[in-house]
């Protein structure tokens, strides 16, 4: 309906997050490429704020000290993920000039 009104959209991706797998990674794209989006933002890495979910998560698992206050910004990324995620999206952008990361 908003194309049908000359109104231009924008997608956001969020990769990285508490039970990423390369199969999660890979449908969201499919999914959101089947959009046909005028623009995509990728983005890898959750931020990570203090006394939430993720905080305790992302301390429980050991991606940040326990003592980590987080005054300074970490990003959540499921472990053994970053690599395999930023070479993925690298090579799914390159001929699609419309999708940023």
């Amino acid at each position: 309906m908003l194309k049908e009104c000359g109104i231009r959209r924008m997608g956001f991706l969020l990769f990285g997050g508490p039970g990423e797998t390369r199969e999660t990674v890979q449908e969201s794209l499919e999914f959101v490429d089947s959009l046909a989006l005028e623009m995509v933002k990728v983005t890898v890495g959750l931020r990570i704020y203090p006394g939430t979910e993720l905080a305790s998560h992302a301390r429980q698992n050991g991606n940040i000290p326990l003592d980590d206050s987080l005054l300074f910004p970490k990003f959540y990324i499921e472990n053994g993920m970053e690599e395999w995620i930023r070479k993925t999206v690298e090579a799914w952008i390159k001929d699609r000039p419309n999708w940023i990361l």
